[in-house]
């Protein structure tokens, strides 16, 4: 990667350590198979605008696996009316990692892609995906993840935007995925072509974390330790927002429990560890300690503890600010291809 010139001198290290090589990519060929997998649970109400967007992709040589997880609903009537056109794998209910990982194992593509099922993509999401993750094989490139379109009852924001990511190149290659994951949360599921190899190298959906939570961002930073990724600045993912969608339903406090948790899982992974960065990691455990205690302090009995946390979080979120306009602070690093 680095004689490609590709990698500043001072990302070199980091990636040296990693377990994926290029050598481990075979060529691409120019009608590589994509496997997307889309996971549901009574969602006869959107399922349809899911699939219909995949089914209408410029890039044809793709498999739709709908795996069923278990609805009550009209969700296994509305996938009926598909005949043919898509697989549909049911199961008893698992939750959404479960769903995700038994479409994996059931996928035969070279490329995998996830869809949650009240969300769309544009037409060329995948067609741009392949495309730039052929021309990037020789570097080692991992998975491919493009921006998408948040639609919220009060706006709408780019989730590249939320991550605070600012591409000076429409794509490339990201060169330090890892410095940024490890230091914030980037919208993942949607917008993610992995290579099959990659996918298996890094692991498969966790499981064991409560109702899916932080799923996403656990297998994303397990993926950014392996290699470079390439990127499309351009929104091609439509993500809606639902009353029930979980990151309503949980509260901030259980998301940083989780975070922490993770965090602390994969650096005590005697695969991952020596390929995380260390001083980004151990400021994000510190961030997330202080946001507990402001967040516990916010739920005290007593008003004026209540009032003491509120301000505490009011100071975090001003160090946040400051910090991410620092020098110090990761930013994204890109090439042009």
């Amino acid at each position: 990667i680095e004689e490609c010139g590709f990698l500043p001198k001072a990302a070199t290290p980091l990636l040296q350590r990693s377990p994926y090589h290029p050598t481990d990519v075979k060529p691409c060929e120019s009608q590589m198979l994509v496997s997307v997998i889309i996971p549901t649970y009574n969602r006869a109400k959107t399922i349809e605008r899911a699939v219909n967007s995949v089914l209408a992709q410029t890039w044809k040589e793709i498999e739709v696996i709908v795996v069923d997880d278990g609805s009550t609903d009209q969700t296994d009537e509305v996938l009926k009316a598909y005949g043919d056109k898509i697989r549909v794998i049911r199961q008893k209910n698992g939750g959404p990692s479960a769903a995700r990982n038994t479409g994996i194992k059931a996928a035969t593509g070279e490329i995998v892609s996830f869809l949650d099922s009240d969300d769309a993509w544009l037409p060329l999401k995948t067609e741009r995906q392949v495309k730039l993750l052929q021309r990037t094989a020789s570097a080692g490139v991992v998975c491919c993840v493009c921006n998408a379109r948040m639609l919220f009852s009060s706006g709408a924001i780019t989730s590249f935007q939320s991550a605070g990511l600012h591409p000076e190149q429409a794509e490339g290659i990201w060169t330090n995925p890892a410095e940024v994951l490890t230091t914030r949360f980037l919208f993942f599921n949607q917008v993610v072509a992995v290579r099959r190899e990659a996918l298996s190298q890094s692991g498969l959906f966790r499981e064991d974390l409560p109702y899916g939570l932080n799923d996403d961002y656990d297998l994303s930073l397990r993926l950014s330790l392996i290699g470079p990724w390439a990127f499309i600045a351009e929104p091609l993912v439509e993500w809606h927002e639902h009353i029930d969608n979980i990151s309503r339903t949980h509260s901030q406090l259980a998301i940083c429990t989780q975070t922490i948790q993770i965090l602390r899982d994969i650096n005590n992974s005697p695969r991952f560890r020596l390929l995380l960065p260390q001083d980004m990691l151990n400021r994000r455990l510190r961030s997330l300690n202080n946001s507990i205690c402001a967040l516990r302090l916010e739920t005290h009995e007593n008003p004026s503890m209540r009032l003491l946390g509120r301000c505490f979080h009011f100071y975090l979120r001003g160090c946040e600010a400051l910090h991410s306009r620092m020098a110090t602070a990761p930013r994204m690093i890109t090439h042009a291809i």
